[in-house]
């Protein structure tokens, strides 16, 4: 009997075709555990700032914004990855993956307005960025392990 004729051979069929590829998996495992580092940079380093005087609390910001960079990055091509190698086989972790990407955009936006325009005001929408990316991280993280293994 062929696998065609066999009972349910046709669902096996569609989920070795909506496999991922090994490269791809440990790739966006990487890009995102690297941007989660980062998260945990960009908290570090605000707790710095706000607690610091003088020229220290600006060396501070300083090393903050910087280190927004390094999520940024990582975060965009894990989402490409995502979008490119995995929208199939882990269909939610795109989406989740490309919104963890627009959410540090967010972030990282509204941190510029707050430090290089002095807009204070937007400090509130700049902390809820954070933490929804900080969920992300974690979640994407967590199920990028999970993918590897699977």
């Amino acid at each position: 009997m062929s696998e065609r004729a066999m009972p349910g051979a046709t669902t096996r069929t569609a989920e070795r075709g909506t496999a991922a590829s090994p490269g791809a998996r440990r790739a966006f495992a990487i890009l995102t555990g690297i941007a989660t580092l980062f998260v945990f940079v960009q908290f570090f380093t605000s707790s710095e700032f706000i607690r610091a005087k003088g020229d220290t609390e600006e060396t501070w910001t300083n090393i903050h914004g910087f280190t927004a960079y390094g999520l940024l990055v990582p975060a965009l091509l894990a989402a490409v990855v995502a979008v490119v190698a995995l929208r199939r086989a882990a269909p939610v972790l795109t989406v989740v993956a490309v919104v963890f990407f627009v959410a540090s955009v967010g972030q990282w936006g509204t941190g510029h307005l707050i430090s290089t325009l002095g807009m204070d005001g937007w400090t509130p929408f700049h902390v809820f960025f954070s933490s929804v990316v900080l969920a992300l991280a974690i979640w994407a993280s967590i199920r990028s392990a999970a993918l590897r293994r699977g």
